[in-house]
């Protein structure tokens, strides 16, 4: 136990536990919290350690209250479907980061709690989720796609300091369109409504680990998959056509933001 002296000379300060209550996001929750407390003249005391562990409780309160996961929920789940946080994050499509960040307790939004409920309640099978165009996720085969892409538009996607703002919309019209006609996605990957359009759902956690994938260990692309990326490229020459296509989506522009967007949704495109 880690010991305190009063700052005002009356020695030792006693840890106890009080409870706090406060406002956390929309939510007001209570947490008990170590303090040291003077027993001579009240004076408290608290340290780092304490002070994060009061944020992974009120973390913890917050998901519980918002029914989702919390994070030795999404540990202990995990584990006992002998999962690594590795092997879930390659299920999900995301970076195995934001695994780790939701079990210290990073508060998951609601749309990825579904995806983790979905693989850790209910024995999803990823190989015919609805998020990721019945194929297994593959960051080698998105840089491969991109390559693909940037040999026939002539341009680099890949720059920077990039979000995938322009990036992802070829990519996510790739994805679907190949769904709608071969029922398989080409890469795996989930797409999330977000204010800027469709994009690579937990982009944040991607992009440096695809930049850095090795596009030769992915299964190339086949006719109908560059006959694919060929069209989508005629079609949209200028990145910022797609960009603009993309918006006038009603796949996009109906769904919540924030929520990702299933394959099924595919049928629904209206602008290629």
């Amino acid at each position: 136990m880690t010991t305190k002296a009063c700052p005002m000379g009356h020695g030792p300060m006693e840890q106890k536990l009080r409870k706090k209550t406060t406002l956390f996001r929309d939510v007001e929750l209570s947490v008990d919290v170590a303090e040291h407390v003077c027993p001579v003249c009240g004076m408290t005391a608290s340290n780092i350690e304490a002070a994060g562990q009061v944020q992974r409780q009120l973390a913890d309160a917050y998901r519980a209250k918002k029914n989702r996961l919390t994070g030795d929920e999404i540990r202990s789940l995990r584990q006992a479907k002998n999962l690594t946080q590795l092997a879930l994050a390659e299920k999900m499509g995301v970076g195995i980061a934001s695994i780790k960040r939701w079990e210290l307790g990073n508060i998951q939004s609601s749309s990825m709690d579904n995806l983790l409920r979905s693989y850790l309640e209910n024995n999803c099978d990823c190989s015919t989720n609805a998020y990721t165009g019945n194929r297994t996720f593959s960051m080698p085969r998105i840089k491969r796609v991109a390559r693909q892409f940037e040999t026939i538009l002539g341009k680099r996607l890949f720059k920077k300091d990039d979000k995938f703002l322009f990036f992802a919309k070829y990519l996510w019209y790739a994805d679907m369109i190949a769904f709608r006609k071969t029922g398989k996605s080409m890469t795996g990957s989930t797409y999330a409504a977000l204010t800027y359009g469709p994009q690579l759902n937990n982009y944040r956690d991607l992009v440096s680990e695809i930049k850095h994938s090795v596009e030769s260990d992915s299964e190339p692309l086949h006719e109908t998959e560059i006959g694919i990326i060929q069209t989508i490229a005629d079609q949209f020459p200028d990145e910022r056509q797609i960009y603009a296509a993309a918006h006038r989506e009603n796949v996009w522009k109906q769904a919540p933001t924030g929520t990702l967007i299933s394959y099924a949704q595919a049928a629904k495109l209206t602008e290629i």
